[in-house]
């Protein structure tokens, strides 16, 4: 994708952004006169002897059009952040197609030295897979996006729906941009909707039909008692006493509501963050089943858009609290902590079961939008196509790996016949490792239904493991040797337990001498024969090459060749056939001619 299409994006935004920010500058300057005016003219009742009824109605209709101005100023200040996270995602954007990952989270918290692939395959961690592709921002999309990449789905249908579903995103650019830039007013560290269900008990009075008649009934008799002293009916004294019962009501409840507002109050941003979230998906239509189901989820029984507006009203109002003068005067001529802890037991009553599936939910959704915002970015790549061929696993052209830009790649065409190996040979640096990551981060794009980096891609469904990056541990006593004698142990027993497997190695039994490792390398392999499982082994061993002439349709030698006649010269080409140049000694003697 051109990053003139993005450029593009930011010259919009930013007349909508300049539209937004000079309608704020103007709104201070009328809330306060407003707010003045209506001081004035209750200050002038009393001061300059104007009518009272003219001035406190002036007074009144002041103090709803700087209700309104607030109101309004509160919505473009929302709207500015709002495009304001626009521009970043556009921003961001364009550093990704420069190559700088850095505005995105890299997955390091999921890094895995155990995992059948995702260590050696690079899918986690500074410049990974998951790098390249996350544009998550909360807890829950990133971890359902590591799920996605370090697992394999169990059959091809899945893969097939995955594949239409993120598909139908990469058409939808303005719904991922509204998305992506919605997510990033999360607040991570205020996200803990768990917090509500602690709150288990009900006050049965307040929920009750009785409670409500109650509380109106003294609402009116409050109200009542100030009109009739405003018009000299009834002493002054005798609302003063009502608003101060009313005001001191709600002190009996105190305790939850100071517990309910300091556990949760704090929610309301990012509740209201998820219910737009829910409308931009309510307005978008779906054809992809996937995406339908998603959208089935969250408005087929209940509208959680409006029922999570609803907490987001809520949860403000709790955390307003805070605020003295909007607790005395709103308690004291209505009540409002006991309407505010009616509405609350009412609305975990009726939706407290389903919040935590309508946020796993939009998740899920968080975590398709990264996806379909790889693939858009991504143009060049191809869509792979699942085949019913039960003789290969990946028959490949143009094969590229998918973090080398596409001006500095070297492209190669392969096929993995089902049961072969493929022992690939060839000297240092001559694209042997390159290669494996290749066959296996392309892999794992396309379990996922997302494009690969090839000209044409057909695959079946196996699974994955791989032993590439072994380490020592001195602080448990884990020698070299020994690690990569237990990966190979796990290798066994995860082949032994699962449907075909494709082995990724890299150059086996690195920590022994060089005929231990030739005998152990080629009675490894024959066993594996046994198992359902396809290899690709990368080595320096050009004996292990041998094996192609021993059971000729079970192994097969490709190479990396390298060229030093006139300087070192690497294709990075796979071809048929075993390496016949090594650089180890070449190199090593050029070093020391320059050094020494």
């Amino acid at each position: 994708m051109n990053k003139d299409y993005y450029t593009k994006k930011i010259d919009e935004n930013n007349i909508v952004l300049d539209k937004v920010k000079s309608r704020l500058r103007i709104f201070p300057f009328l809330k306060l006169v407003f707010f003045l005016a209506a001081i004035f003219l209750v200050v002038a009742t009393f001061q300059l002897g104007w009518d009272r009824t003219v001035c406190f109605i002036a007074a009144a209709l002041s103090l709803v059009v700087f209700s309104l101005l607030y109101k309004w100023d509160e919505h473009y200040l929302q709207k500015r952040d709002y495009h304001l996270a626009l521009q970043s995602v556009y921003t961001n954007e364009i550093s990704f197609l420069e190559g700088d990952y850095t505005p995105f989270d890299n997955g390091e918290r999921f890094i895995n030295k155990k995992h059948p692939y995702s260590y050696d395959l690079d899918v986690f961690g500074a410049n990974s897979i998951y790098h390249m592709v996350n544009r998550t921002v909360t807890h829950e999309a990133g971890s359902i996006l590591a799920e996605k990449m370090s697992s394999i789905p169990g059959n091809e249908v899945e893969i097939v729906e995955r594949q239409e579903s993120l598909s139908e995103l990469v058409r939808k650019d303005d719904f991922r941009h509204q998305y992506m830039a919605l997510c990033k007013g999360f607040d991570e560290k205020k996200n803990n909707y768990g917090l509500i269900a602690e709150h288990k008990h009900n006050n049965a009075f307040l929920t009750s039909k009785t409670g409500l008649i109650l509380i109106y009934t003294s609402i009116i008799i409050t109200m009542a008692s100030l009109l009739l002293a405003w018009w000299g009916t009834l002493p002054w004294s005798l609302f003063i006493i009502l608003f101060m019962i009313q005001l001191f009501i709600p002190i009996t409840f105190n305790k939850v509501l100071n517990k309910v507002g300091s556990d949760i109050g704090f929610l309301h941003k990012n509740t209201r963050i998820h219910a737009d979230l829910l409308h931009i998906l309510h307005q978008e239509t779906f054809d992809a089943a996937e995406n339908r189901n998603l959208k089935e989820a969250l408005f087929g029984t209940h509208n959680s858009r409006e029922a999570l507006k609803e907490l987001s009203s809520l949860l403000k109002k709790f955390d307003q609290r805070n605020n003295a003068y909007i607790l005395v005067l709103f308690n004291g001529f209505f009540l409002r902590d006991l309407f505010l802890l009616r509405q609350f037991y009412r609305w975990k009553n009726s939706y407290l079961d389903h919040i935590k599936s309508w946020i796993s939910v939009l998740a899920e959704m968080e975590a398709r939008v990264s996806q379909a915002t790889y693939m858009f970015n991504k143009s060049d790549f191809v869509k792979p196509e699942i085949t019913d061929r039960p003789d290969i696993l990946i028959d490949a052209t143009g094969l590229g790996h998918p973090f080398i830009p596409k001006e500095k790649r070297v492209d190669n065409d392969i096929l993995i016949s089902k049961k072969q190996f493929l022992i690939i040979t060839g000297a240092n640096m001559a694209g042997k490792s390159t290669f494996l990551r290749t066959l296996g981060a392309n892999y794992i794009l396309a379990v996922n239904g997302m494009n690969v980096c090839a000209t044409k891609y057909i695959f079946t469904l196996f699974n994955l493991f791989s032993s590439m990056r072994n380490t020592d541990d001195l602080s448990s006593g884990t020698s070299y040797f020994k690690a990569e004698l237990e990966r190979m142990r796990e290798l066994i027993r995860y082949c032994r337990g699962h449907r075909h497997t494709l082995i990724i190695l890299d150059e086996l039994l690195k920590g022994t001498n060089s005929k231990d490792k030739l005998d152990g390398s080629v009675l490894f392999l024959k066993k594996m024969t046994e198992l359902p499982v396809t290899g690709v082994i990368a080595t320096h061993d050009l004996e292990l090459a041998k094996l192609e002439n021993e059971s000729p349709g079970l192994f097969q030698n490709y190479c990396f060749e390298i060229s030093l006649s006139e300087g070192e010269h690497y294709s990075y080409k796979i071809q048929h056939g075993v390496s016949r140049n090594l650089n180890a000694t070449y190199l090593l003697q050029k070093i020391l001619s320059e050094e020494l």
